[in-house]
This record gives structure tokens, C-alpha cells and sequence, in this order.
């Protein structure tokens, strides 16, 4: 039977590693510089799925939202030491969410699940990345919210044609049990970089990016009961 015990510790915690949703991006630059790709094509998955790419710097980055692995829906987490599943009725909706907006993925399982000759990017695939769209060398290496990059991020059909989206997360907030938050407000997604200075919990990189705002926030975030969209690269 799936428990439904609510943990206040667990949500506190929530709460601080997910500053990003208090409203932190708050500043704006209107003043983006032109990027296009150097290259641009497109890759077969295993599973006969299309994506698309785009080199950028010297990497090619995946342009849709990952979208294998097993639905989100039909994953089971453990909470509190009771294994728990996901409450959805219209799984149709879902699938249709997920083969136009990406899977939500672990980050274990983002790391396991990147097609062949594919890796998911590290930390320092993504400071490349903001620096080749104009964010300083310094600032790419700051946490926080950084100025620049992120409007060249989200472009998709010219420009730097990456397609970062705004796909929020599946994460638990308040109590034990995981909810989507942030569609349509927050994109987050999973580097492969472990930030090794958090003892406490298990903590990896990720970037974040806010709707309307020129803006790219680095921040470590616990791995527990976490799933976020993956780009890969190549």
C-alpha cells in the first residue's frame, strides 16, 4: 500500500536547496548577442526516436528534451523507508507531454540512460557552454544566478536553435511526496557533476533557467527524490 507519511524535515530541506523558486531571478538583459551554431544535424536513438543537434563551441548538444528511459509516472521511489508510486490517472496526457517536453529523469538515471556515443554534460560542459554565449569566464564559474546566456539558451527555431524549455521538475517540496513544479516557469536540468563539498546529502550540479530572464543559475542540488529534464552531448 503507498504511504502517504509527510516529512517537514525533508520539506525544509526542499526549501533550501530550491531557492530558485522564491523568485531569486529577478535582474534582466535585454542586449543578446547573435549565436548560431557552427553545425547543426540529426541523431536515431535506439528506440527509433529523432533528435535533433547543434554544435556549439565543440560540443554538440542534443536540441529536444531526452525523452527515453521508463515514464516518470511508472518509477517508484523510496521515502521515508517505504517505497511509494506515482499517483497519475490520464496517463495518455503524459505520454504526450513527454514525447514533446522530454522525460523527467533521475540523475542516476540520466547519467545510465545517454543513447551511445552520448554522455550527459558535465559542469564544466555548461560554463563552456554559457562562456561561448557571452557569459564571462568568472561569472560561468560563480553559483548562483548568473547575468547572460540565458535567452541564447532557450532559442529554438533560429538563433542558437538549443530548445532549453521551461519543464520545472518532479521534486518533493512540502512533504514526502513528489509533485511537478515550476512547468512552464523553471527549466532544471542535470549535469553529471557531483558537488563533492556537501557532506550532509548527496548533492550534484544542475542549471536552471527562468522564464523572460536573461539568466542561468548553477546550484548544487540534493539527488534524493529528484527528477529534472537531461539534454545530452556529444
Amino acid at each position: 500500500m503507498k504511504s502517504k507519511k509527510r516529512d517537514t524535515i525533508l520539506g525544509l530541506a526542499a526549501l533550501l536547496c530550491m531557492s530558485f523558486a522564491l523568485g531569486a531571478c529577478s535582474s534582466d538583459d535585454d542586449s543578446v548577442p547573435a549565436v548560431t551554431p557552427t553545425e547543426t544535424g540529426t541523431f536515431t536513438d535506439a528506440d527509433g526516436t529523432v533528435y535533433h543537434w547543434v554544435r556549439i563551441d565543440t560540443l554538440e548538444w542534443m536540441v529536444e528534451n531526452y525523452r527515453g528511459g521508463t515514464p516518470w509516472y511508472e518509477q517508484s521511489y523510496v521515502s521515508n523507508g517505504f517505497e511509494e508510486e506515482f499517483d497519475v490517472s490520464d496517463t495518455e496526457t503524459e505520454d504526450t507531454l513527454i514525447a514533446h517536453n522530454g522525460n523527467y529523469l533521475t540523475w542516476e538515471d540520466a547519467k545510465a540512460s545517454a543513447p551511445k556515443g552520448w554522455r550527459l554534460p558535465t559542469d564544466e560542459d555548461y560554463q563552456n557552454l554559457e562562456h561561448a554565449l557571452g557569459m564571462s569566464a568568472a561569472d560561468a564559474r560563480e553559483e548562483g544566478w548568473r547575468d547572460g546566456a540565458g535567452k541564447l539558451m532557450m532559442q529554438s527555431g533560429a538563433g542558437t536553435m538549443l530548445g532549453f524549455i521551461l519543464n520545472g521538475q518532479l521534486s518533493s517540496w512540502s512533504t514526502s511526496s513528489v509533485e511537478k513544479y515550476h512547468v512552464g516557469d523553471y527549466g532544471c536540468y542535470w549535469t553529471a557533476t557531483r558537488d563533492t563539498t556537501k557532506t550532509t546529502s548527496e548533492c550534484a550540479f544542475i542549471r536552471v533557467l527562468c522564464a523572460g530572464r536573461n539568466q542561468v543559475q548553477r546550484v548544487a542540488c540534493p539527488t534524493k527524490l529528484r527528477w529534472m529534464s537531461v539534454k545530452y552531448v556529444r
